[in-house]
């Protein structure tokens, strides 16, 4: 039969079957396989430390960009890129006193990436000598493997 390859086995937890695996015409069950390509974000930071995190790009020069873009457009003063973030997490964390208190940190997880963007972000205000409980996420965005046929 044309375009069905051997049986494999499905189901799970003591359910199981079998059901005819689909390949090309090619016969070869591997060329049927779906692609996905790694995007980038870019952050960037005006002068009051306000953030701009760019949609999920095919580049880091697109992703740097569109950032920039927004920033210049939206923000307030001068900005800067803060990060280039390729199949991670980026948290924006501040305590709303510019870009003195500012954290921005990839990691590979959310949760990961809050934890050590408020750990600095306390960091910076014990430093300045201000209340603890200042710091507060103001900004989370992971980035989104894109499928390319």
């Amino acid at each position: 039969m044309q375009g069905v390859d051997i049986q494999g086995v499905v189901g799970g937890q003591g359910v199981q079957g079998c059901a005819p695996i689909p390949v090309s015409s090619t016969g070869s069950p591997h060329s049927n396989r779906p692609n996905w390509a790694q995007t980038v974000r870019g952050v960037a930071m005006d002068a009051r430390g306000d953030t701009f995190i760019s949609n999920s790009m095919r580049s880091r020069g697109r992703a740097k960009r569109a950032s920039m873009k927004e920033c210049r457009e939206f923000g307030k003063g001068e900005c800067t890129l803060a990060t280039l973030s390729q199949a991670q997490c980026v948290v924006v964390a501040h305590a709303g006193l510019g870009t003195e208190t500012t954290s921005v940190v990839a990691a590979m997880s959310e949760q990961g990436a809050v934890i050590v963007a408020m750990q600095q972000c306390s960091a910076k205000v014990a430093w300045k000598q201000m209340q603890q409980d200042q710091c507060r996420i103001a900004n989370t965005a992971c980035t989104a493997d894109l499928f390319v046929r």
